[in-house]
């Protein structure tokens, strides 16, 4: 059995802010996640990030653990947490290129009030572009 998990943290610094930073969290990403067996999508937008995780129970509490952890965040809140039967996500470290317009077509300006329904409908607009 698979799980998905939906998270939210607030990013601290200029982490995610720059170029070198995304860089910077999607290789750090991208190996762990290959490692471990885990899909996942990453979306920062003005010091937010929201992330879709994929993978079986286990190694998806490990990579929370490395989360928790990172001081590149700070109030990392999972959101969702739901056993799944089959992945959505197929990338290691997915990365939306264009954060403002992928909130505006779920209607969103900003990552501050996210639901999980926000999430689900990113994820519908992504698997649909």
């Amino acid at each position: 059995m698979l799980t998905r998990l939906m998270l939210t943290a607030e990013m601290v610094g200029t982490a995610g802010r720059s170029t070198w930073s995304i860089a910077e969290i999607l290789g750090a990403s991208d190996a762990s996640n290959r490692r471990d067996h885990i899909c996942s999508a990453m979306l920062l937008f003005d010091g937010r990030m929201v992330q879709v995780v994929e993978g079986k129970r286990l190694d998806v509490d490990r990579m929370l653990r490395r989360m928790q952890a990172d001081p590149r965040m700070k109030g990392l809140r999972v959101m969702a947490d739901t056993p799944i039967h089959s992945r959505l996500l197929t990338e290691a470290a997915g990365y939306c290129h264009q954060p403002a317009e992928t909130l505006s077509k779920v209607g969103l300006t900003d990552l501050e009030l996210l639901t999980v329904r926000d999430v689900e409908a990113m994820l519908d607009y992504r698997q649909a572009a």
